[in-house]
C-alpha cells in the first residue's frame, strides 16, 4: 500500500462514517447502521495514521502531501460530523460550534509548525482528532442502544465542544512555551 492509497481509503471511510451516522440517526429503519459508525471511525483514524507512516517509511513525503493531509483532516471531520446538522432532533448551534472548534484546534496545531520551535502540535485535552472520533462513536452507540438519547445530543455535543476548545488552548500554551526566548520574524507575501 502507498501513502496515497491510504489517504484515498481514509476518505472512503469519511463518507462511510457520514453515511452511517446520518442514516442511522435520521431514519428509524436504518438505526442499525449506527453500530458501524465507530468501526468506520477507527478505520478512518488507522488510514490517517498509516498514510503519514508510509510516507515517512518510503521517503515519499512532500509539501503537497502534507498540505493535502492537513486539508483532508479538517475537511474529513467537517464531512463526518457536519451531517449532524441535517438530523432534525439535534440543535444546529452546538453542531455548528463543534465544527468551528474543530477547525480552530487543527489550525492551532498546524500553526505551531510555522512558529519558533516549529513542531506540529498534537496535544489534546480529550478534544483531538482521535478523541473526537471516540466521542462521536460513543454517541452513535448510545443512540443505537437508547434511541431516546438523541434528545440529549445537544448537551452531549456541547460538552465535547468544551474539550475541543480546551485542546486549542493547550496547543496555544505549548506553542507559546516552546517559542519562549526564540527569535521570531513575521513575513507576508509582500515581505516583512
Amino acid at each position: 500500500m502507498t501513502a496515497n492509497q491510504a489517504t484515498i481509503l481514509g476518505m472512503v471511510f469519511v463518507f462511510l462514517v457520514a453515511l452511517s451516522l446520518f442514516l442511522g440517526l435520521r431514519f428509524e429503519a436504518c438505526r442499525w447502521m449506527l453500530v458501524f459508525t465507530p468501526v468506520f471511525l477507527v478505520l478512518r483514524m488507522a488510514m490517517n495514521a498509516l498514510d503519514g507512516m508510509l510516507a515517512r517509511e518510503y521517503q515519499t513525503g512532500s509539501v503537497a502531501g502534507e498540505l493535502c493531509n492537513e486539508a483532508l483532516d479538517v475537511i474529513g471531520d467537517t464531512i463526518c460530523y457536519g451531517v449532524l446538522l441535517f438530523v432534525p432532533q439535534l440543535p444546529d448551534m452546538p453542531v455548528f460550534i463543534f465544527i468551528v472548534l474543530i477547525w480552530m484546534a487543527e489550525y492551532f496545531g498546524v500553526l505551531g509548525k510555522s512558529l519558533p520551535g516549529g513542531v506540529r502540535r498534537h496535544e489534546t485535552f480529550f478534544g483531538g482528532k482521535p478523541d473526537r472520533a471516540i466521542w462521536i462513536g460513543a454517541f452513535a452507540l448510545l443512540c443505537y442502544i437508547f434511541p431516546g438519547f438523541i434528545e440529549y445530543g445537544g448537551i452531549y455535543i456541547s460538552i465535547v465542544c468544551c474539550f475541543v476548545l480546551m485542546t486549542s488552548l493547550v496547543r496555544i500554551k505549548k506553542t507559546l512555551k516552546v517559542a519562549e526566548g526564540k527569535k521570531y520574524e513575521s513575513y507576508t507575501w509582500i515581505g516583512r
